[in-house]
């Protein structure tokens, strides 16, 4: 260790002498004398000037005159005595006076420590001043090492309970996470039982409440087994009955207990039953502590902590942090028991979303299949050339019917993709005007029926975007068919597109009902319609088309200067980065020579299987038909098979199951039919191997291009 310099310090440094005497030349004497100590020298003439300094500063010695006008040295040295800070003051007296029996005696009594008769020595007198100098210098230098002592006795103290304090608080921190660690509810309780122990306890049992009122053990955890009582702790405790009743005093109250002395009776209050207290005791524990596992409004439990350990420290501290450990382990609690509730309610959500989704897929199965055999009947016969115009017209509303009920359908089920966020986009370079006039040829008939005026102003030259085009002409035809809606007979609809900011524009104006001003904000919600429902539909058009727009990363807004005044919705879309040729390169270029194909068609459905198998062999197709995945094994065992065309329903198995059983033997081009168009379907279709998946009702024209296509590829 380096030397203590505050040892050596004092001693260099000067000490203060008081010299009293009234007689300036004995002073000056006195002075010369002591001048050679070199130290501070105070001179007083009187005794009251004497005092009048020691009220300034400490002295280590006074040298004092006896014989004083008006107050002598024995009243001066009386009246020093009567001050605290100067009653051990080393006095010497000197004096003239040689009555030595009276003077010394009293001189003496009053505390003096030398009585010195004039003429004085020197060398005496000096060496005598000397002693209680240096004597003063050793006190003081004590003094200051004994308040050096204390002052890093406290702060060393003050070190000891900051770092116990970070200690604790890093503790507690550590302790924040561990418990915020897992949401489980039985593993919150394990972790907080080993948290306890070794830093809080030998042993702890943590016990959860029930919902009757009872306590149940969830949790146990126990330092190092080599202590014979603890192991004997560890072993009888937990399955007894005093384990429970440790916690459920406080569990009851939620207020803290803890005995620092086991043996003073303070037991009695926690454990009722004289066994349970003699059970406790058994183990040679302590101290023992119990903290509820308190939320703000109720109890969760209980935690119980026995030490068996000598010298583990037991009081508030101890019990503190107990407590702050046991509020943070509730808090964990709490929040995985409601994270339990929320999994349970999310679970219990996800049932009735799955139920649902079966039930709209079943739903969506079951109308659609009838609507095939119909369509592709009403199309066959609208193919007749000697067909009467009457009847021809009665066919088209036929069709358009069939036609509207289906896009009821696949709007509910767009509806149930778009709210949960799956719909999904093919995307290709596409021609917007193009696909704006077939969405327009579509929704010709019923402009013409209702004699609506029609303007269109394709105006925008930029029109190259990178789209789903099956989605974009979904948008235009629901937007243009919303305006025919609206629209009464002889009124007039506006079509326009246009460029701004490196947009495609899109504008469909009507002069119809209009859309009052509360409606407005809402008119792109589900099923919303306003005062808009006499006109009959869901009431699903514009909010998917808006879903659809956004999904494109479009904007659909909405204008109306009020009912009657009639309405314009804007759609616009950001313009991909390519040219007109890019879209020509894009487009299959047209078919050569028809193909005939061998076709196997698997549908379950009598009329629809019937009315597909002729409308296909009238093609010049060779269709062979089977009504369940049995028949059709058997068909493809006698016959070699080009393309599958498939319902995915069937009442012996699957589509899916079946199309697995014929890749086995060769290769077949799939066409997945089914009534249930929802996107889990489509997936589970295509990954067997089905290369296209059509929607019931089938539109023949387009299977007929899907096998045309199967046999150029």
């Amino acid at each position: 260790m380096p030397p203590d310099s505050s040892a050596t310090e004092p001693a260099d440094e000067k000490v203060s002498i008081l010299i009293v005497d009234d007689r300036p030349d004995k002073m000056l004497a006195h002075e010369t004398v002591l001048s050679e100590l070199n130290q501070n020298l105070v001179c007083a003439a009187s005794g009251k000037e004497a005092l009048r300094c020691l009220l300034k500063q400490d002295f280590a010695v006074i040298l004092l005159d006896v014989n004083m006008p008006g107050m002598d040295g024995f009243e001066t040295a009386a009246l020093i005595r009567q001050r605290q800070r100067s009653e051990t003051t080393p006095i010497i007296f000197i004096s003239a006076v040689n009555d030595t029996e009276t003077h010394v005696s009293r001189g003496y009594s009053l505390g003096a420590v030398d009585y010195i008769l004039t003429p004085v020595v020197p060398e005496i007198l000096r060496a005598k001043i000397a002693v209680f100098v240096d004597l003063f210098k050793k006190t003081e230098q004590v003094k200051r090492q004994a308040e050096e002592r204390e002052k890093l006795i406290r702060e060393q103290a003050a070190r000891a309970e900051a770092e116990a304090r970070q200690e604790r608080l890093a503790f507690l921190a550590d302790a924040s996470n561990v418990l915020a660690g897992s949401l489980d509810y039985d593993e919150t309780f394990r972790n907080l039982a080993h948290l306890v122990v070794p830093r809080v306890a030998d042993f702890c049992i943590v016990l959860a409440a029930e919902e009757g009122g009872g306590l149940r053990q969830v949790a146990v955890a126990h330092s190092n087994l080599e202590q014979p009582a603890l192991r004997k702790l560890a072993e009888e405790f937990p399955a007894s009955p005093a384990a429970r009743a440790g916690g459920a005093q406080v569990a009851k109250t939620g207020r803290s207990q803890m005995c620092c002395d086991l043996n003073n009776g303070e037991l009695e209050e926690i454990f009722e039953r004289p066994e349970d207290r003699e059970l406790l005791l058994s183990f040679a524990p302590t101290s023992f502590i119990a903290v509820p596992l308190k939320t703000h409004d109720r109890v969760l439990g209980a935690i119980v902590m026995v030490n068996t350990t000598e010298g583990r420290l037991c009081g508030a501290e101890e019990l503190s942090l107990a407590e702050e450990l046991a509020h943070r382990a509730a808090l964990a609690i709490d929040n995985a028991g409601l994270y339990k509730v929320a999994q349970k309610a999310r679970a219990e959500s996800e049932r009735a979303n799955l139920a649902k989704d079966s039930f709209l897929a079943m739903l969506s199965h079951e109308l659609r299949t009838p609507l095939t055999p119909v369509l592709t009947s009403v199309l066959t016969l609208e193919q007749a050339e000697a067909l009467p115009e009457d009847v021809r017209e009665s066919l088209q509303m036929i069709r358009r019917n069939v036609e509207l009920e289906a896009r009821l359908i696949d709007d509910l089920l767009d509806l149930t993709r778009i709210s949960k966020g799956k719909v999904q986009l093919s995307l290709e370079l596409v021609d917007a005007h193009l696909l704006l006039r077939n969405a327009l040829e579509i929704c010709q008939a019923d402009i013409d029926h209702k004699n609506l005026s029609l303007q269109t102003d394709f105006a925008a030259d930029k029109v190259c975007l990178e789209a789903d085009p099956a989605r974009l002409q979904q948008i235009f035809w629901n937007l243009i068919k919303n305006a025919v809606k609206f629209t009464p007979e002889g009124g007039r609809l506006q079509i326009r597109t246009g460029n701004d900011d490196g947009q495609l524009r899109v504008e469909i104006s009507d002069s119809g009902m209009g859309i009052d001003a509360e409606t407005l904000p809402k008119i792109f919600n589900a099923f919303e319609q306003g005062e808009r429902t006499q006109l009959g539909g869901l009431g699903l058009g514009l909010a998917i088309s808006k879903a659809l727009v956004e999904t494109h990363h479009g904007k659909l807004t909405a204008e109306s200067a009020g009912p009657n005044q009639g309405a314009t919705f804007t759609a616009t879309f950001p313009i991909a980065n390519s040219d007109a040729g890019a879209i020509a390169a894009s487009i299959p270029s047209s078919p050569g020579a028809r193909k005939s194909m061998r076709i196997l068609l698997v549908e379950d459905h009598e009329d629809t299987n019937r009315s597909l198998t002729h409308l296909l062999r009238r093609r010049g197709y060779e269709v062979q038909a089977a009504r369940s995945v049995e028949s059709a094994l058997k068909l493809a065992e006698n016959e070699r098979f080009d393309v599958l065309v498939s319902d995915i329903g069937l009442p012996d198995g699957s589509g899916i199951d079946l199309m697995q059983k014929l890749k086995n033997d060769h290769p077949i081009f799939g066409i997945a039919l089914t009534g249930f168009g929802m996107e889990e379907d489509l997936r589970r279709s295509h990954d067997v191997g089905f290369i296209h998946h059509l929607i019931k009702p089938v539109d023949l024209n387009r299977l007929d291009a899907l096998i045309q296509q199967s046999a150029a590829a």
